[in-house]
């Protein structure tokens, strides 16, 4: 028996909801020990998902909201745009 960590972050998060949405993130999350996070989004995904006393609708749905937030701030042209001098 293993101890699995989670390295939580903003990218991973949207990635994860972008292709398999909520259920994504609810496997992802509920698999690990421990959690290790990165950024803000990921802090607050964590924190509400480890809150026992909210009701569960209500958490999964603000954690959905959280991530589909962030991924339409984020863009889906995530490629970053270089500048070339000549």
């Amino acid at each position: 028996m293993g101890f699995h960590k989670r390295w939580v972050t903003e990218e991973v998060l949207i990635e994860k909801y972008r292709t398999e949405g909520i259920n994504g993130i609810e496997s992802y999350l509920c698999h690990a020990d421990a959690f290790v996070t990165s950024d803000k989004l990921s802090m607050g995904v964590v924190d509400l998902f480890n809150e026992y006393g909210m009701d569960r609708i209500k958490k999964w749905n603000t954690i959905s909201e959280l991530i589909s937030d962030a991924s339409i701030k984020k863009g889906f042209n995530e490629k970053k745009k270089t500048t070339t001098s000549s």
